[in-house]
């Protein structure tokens, strides 16, 4: 089994060395290509994660494993100068994190509505990174579809099985409710995940063309 694992990471560390000793013939449009489709992947794969929701989470840990990927992959192949790293980090980590949060509150602001919900069940968990309780009530529309809320200002710790609460819900079930109204809409996404995309191109262009004028 070592052995395996050692195969593999020698396998892996080969072809990042090829992919960083390899120099295209028009550099900064083939940069460019690279920050696109890393882009393009980032957001893929935050859009399928909030459409899919919890019922498929194989498939999510699939797209989290291809954005991780992707975020990490990026500079290993590129090998920017540290000033270009930080940029191609911050566009990537604002891509990585702003389709995810976004995109569930600008469906609702575009059509959601305030629905009345009944608690069916209310857990208990611990907040993964910053400690303290969380709470995740599970719920039930005025149409039988079942569906949960997590750590909102509707699902405290006195929130009781059979209480009858508000939420914001899709009424074509596309994204999961949400307890507080919903503040981001689809024009200022848009913006921020097109002006990081497009920085993005930018710089991973810049850092292919200055490839291949070094010495070497």
């Amino acid at each position: 089994m070592r052995d395996a694992w050692k195969r593999a990471g020698d396998a892996v560390a080969r072809a990042v060395r090829s992919m960083q000793e390899w120099t295209p013939r028009r550099p900064r449009p083939a940069g460019a290509l690279l920050g696109l489709g890393a882009a393009l992947v980032l957001v893929g794969c935050g859009l399928l994660g909030i459409v899919l929701g919890n019922d498929w989470a194989p498939a999510r840990l699939l797209l989290i494993a291809a954005a991780v990927a992707v975020v990490l992959g990026l500079p290993l192949i590129l090998v920017p100068t540290e000033k270009q790293l930080l940029v191609i980090l911050l566009c990537l980590t604002v891509l990585l994190i702003s389709v995810p949060a976004g995109f569930r509150d600008a469906v609702l602001s575009l059509r959601g509505e305030r629905t009345p919900v009944t608690v069916t069940e209310v857990t208990r968990s611990r907040k993964p990174v910053t400690g303290g309780d969380e709470y995740t009530c599970g719920l039930r529309l005025p149409d039988g579809r079942r569906t949960s809320v997590t750590g909102t200002k509707v699902c405290t710790a006195y929130t009781r099985a059979g209480d009858r609460i508000h939420v914001y819900a899709d009424p074509h079930d596309l994204v999961a409710p949400k307890g507080t109204a919903p503040v981001i809409t689809f024009p200022g996404l848009g913006t921020v995940v097109g002006a990081a995309a497009l920085l993005l191109v930018v710089a991973t262009s810049r850092t292919m063309g200055h490839r291949r004028r070094a010495p070497g």
